[in-house]
């Protein structure tokens, strides 16, 4: 194997290590403005990149939930309801 075939398979491995680090951190900053969005860090993860998250970064629920009023996204969105938790 030459110099230049060295470089080369540097340069690919170099390259792949990068996109995985950067599609980690664009996984994980959408799936928490969703968390955000939907305020359900008190409760279970809405889906499985949230809790894949909640695990990589160590949230955790600790103690009572708030009494707060919130409001209950669905799908799209758009506020279903809204109550007060205890």
């Amino acid at each position: 194997m030459g110099n230049a075939e060295v470089v080369v398979a540097m340069v690919i491995v170099f390259a792949f290590a990068l996109g995985m680090a950067i599609g980690v951190v664009l996984v994980a900053s959408f799936a928490s403005r969703r968390e955000d969005r939907r305020m359900s860090l008190w409760g279970k993860a809405p889906d499985p990149a949230c809790g894949g998250v909640r695990r990589l970064v160590g949230a955790g629920v600790l103690g009572s939930r708030p009494d707060r009023q919130v409001n209950v996204h669905g799908e799209d969105d758009g506020v279903l309801s809204q109550r007060f938790r205890r």
